[in-house]
C-alpha cells in the first residue's frame, strides 16, 4: 500500500490494538483534501460551525479517500470530522504556498505521542509550567465524551499556539477508544506526562518529530 492509497476497513480499535495504521491513513486523507483551498476552508469551517452540518466536510473527505469504512454512523465518524478539522484549522499547510514549499511527510504515529505527551512537551519547553499542563491534562482526562468533544479544540489551541506538537493519528485513535476505554487511553496519557521516556530514546524521537 502506498501512501497515498485510500483508507479502507482495519481492526476495529481496543485495548490490544497496535499502531494506528488505519488514522494515519485517514490523515492522509486529510492532507489530500486540504491540498485544495475549497477543501482546507471547508474543513476549518466545520469546526467553526460546531461541526453541526459538515456536509461539506464529508464532499471532500469522500473525494480524497473518504472515512474509515467500519465507521457507520455519525456518532462513530464524529472524531474523524473533528480532528480532520482541527488539523486544517491548525496544521495544514496554505494551499497556494504548498506547490512551492513542500511539506515534508510526517514520521509515523507513535502511540505514546499522546496527549499526555504533548503536555509534558508544553511544560519541558516552557510554553506551560508543570503544574499548569498537568491540571490542564487532568481537567481533560476527567471528561466524559461529550465534554471531551467540546473542551478539546480550545486545549489543542492553546497547545498549538504555542508551538507545542499534536500528533493527530494518535489523537484520533484516543477518541476512538474513549466511549469504550476511556480508562485505558486516561492511563497512557498520566504515563505519557508524568513517566516520559528515558533521555536516549527521548533525543531520538526530538530529532524525529
Amino acid at each position: 500500500m502506498t501512501a497515498e492509497t485510500p483508507p479502507s476497513a482495519a481492526m476495529v480499535p481496543g485495548r490490544a490494538s497496535g499502531p494506528p495504521d488505519r488514522y494515519e491513513q485517514f490523515m492522509r486523507t486529510v492532507r489530500r483534501a486540504c491540498v485544495t483551498s475549497g477543501g482546507r476552508a471547508e474543513l476549518r469551517q466545520g469546526l467553526a460551525d460546531g461541526l453541526v452540518s459538515p456536509w461539506q466536510m464529508y464532499v471532500h473527505l469522500l473525494l480524497a479517500g473518504g472515512i474509515p469504512a467500519h465507521s457507520q454512523t455519525r456518532e462513530a465518524e464524529f472524531p474523524f470530522l473533528l480532528v480532520a478539522s482541527l488539523y486544517a484549522v491548525h496544521d495544514a499547510p496554505n494551499p497556494r504556498t504548498a506547490r512551492t514549499k513542500p511539506q515534508p511527510v510526517p514520521p509515523r504515529a507513535d502511540r505514546r505521542k499522546n496527549m499526555g505527551w504533548s503536555y509534558a512537551r508544553a511544560a519541558s519547553g516552557g510554553a506551560m509550567k508543570q503544574k499548569a499542563a498537568g491540571d490542564a491534562l487532568s481537567y481533560l482526562a476527567q471528561l466524559d465524551l461529550e465534554d471531551l468533544y467540546r473542551d478539546l479544540p480550545g486545549a489543542i489551541s492553546l497547545l498549538r499556539s504555542q508551538r507545542v506538537p499534536v500528533h493527530w493519528p494518535v489523537l484520533l485513535r484516543d477518541l476512538t477508544r474513549w466511549p469504550r476505554w476511556a480508562e485505558d487511553v486516561r492511563i497512557e496519557w498520566a504515563r505519557a506526562f508524568y513517566a516520559p521516556a528515558p533521555a536516549s530514546v527521548r533525543t531520538t524521537e526530538e530529532t524525529s518529530s
